[in-house]
């Protein structure tokens, strides 16, 4: 079992709206996106990435697409790490190098 308790992603956000949106716009799968949160946010937090890329084979339009998080920890416990969505493709965009 992912160990993933002092991580999480942002809820109840505009954000986090817009990150199901897009995941659900662009990524081909049976899975619904609740189920594999668990698994992207320990694989990020294993792997010290911000962000992670779905091959084009999973994808509508056959690209590779990169969704892309901001980490901050909680002021209250500084253990707890918090995921904010950021956007889907900033490189490709010209918005982060």
């Amino acid at each position: 079992m992912l160990n993933t308790d002092d991580l999480g992603f942002d809820y109840h956000t505009e954000n986090s709206e817009r990150f199901t949106k897009d995941f659900m716009n662009y990524v081909i799968t049976d899975v619904p996106l609740f189920a594999l949160q668990d698994e992207l946010i320990y694989l990020m937090h294993k792997r010290n990435l911000t962000n992670f890329r779905v091959p084009g084979y999973k994808c509508v339009d056959g690209q590779d697409h990169i969704f892309y998080f901001e980490v901050r920890a909680i002021s209250e416990n500084s253990r707890i790490k918090v995921y904010s969505y950021k956007g889907i493709d900033l490189e490709k965009r010209g918005m982060i190098k």
